[in-house]
């Protein structure tokens, strides 16, 4: 089960179990043994649980772009040295760095110098796409967006490169 879907399950499990709890709970168990409060509660903190997770996964429509598959193991792809930087256990940074390389040379391409081209990732000013923006100009990840990438599967310095990689893959294929 990839991270994606670690929230739909929890979501769907939770809600199994309010419901259940909520119909029938207290005419399955023993009589006296517990009162109705103690499974009124969690089957509202399930249901809570469960509502928490389908929002996150509803307003998580910014999946980024998907790479293009290839058939042979010999192809090169756009992103390969990052994918290999990920497997070897790079830090953020190392991944970051590697990026903003790929970034300065495909605007360098676009007729920028070498410094306006470093001038431009820390400003900004080289795409529209937040995301983007955030991984070059040095913006903190916010502990909202961390819990709810935990919650959505998907970590916001992952969503920083997935939009930065799809904006240079854009404007490769504008040319």
């Amino acid at each position: 089960m990839t991270l994606r879907r670690v929230p739909l399950a929890l979501g769907l499990v939770a809600t199994a179990i309010g419901v259940s709890l909520a119909a029938l709970g207290a005419p399955l168990l023993p009589a006296g043994a517990v009162s109705d409060l103690p499974i009124l509660a969690v089957a509202v903190f399930a249901g809570g649980v469960a509502l928490l997770a389908l929002l996150v996964r509803s307003l998580d429509s910014d999946r980024g772009v998907a790479l293009p598959d290839t058939d042979s193991q010999y192809v090169t792809v756009p992103g390969d040295d990052v994918d290999e930087a990920l497997g070897a256990g790079a830090g953020q940074e190392a991944i970051r760095q590697r990026v903003e390389g790929v970034a300065a040379t495909v605007l360098q391409r676009d007729g920028l110098s070498p410094e306006a081209a470093k001038t431009a990732l820390r400003s900004g000013t080289w795409t529209d796409r937040e995301q983007a923006r955030k991984l070059f100009d040095g913006t903190p990840i916010s502990l909202r967006a961390r819990l709810s990438g935990w919650l959505s599967g998907i970590r916001p310095f992952q969503r920083r490169v997935a939009h930065a990689t799809a904006e240079l893959r854009q404007r490769d294929e504008e040319r």
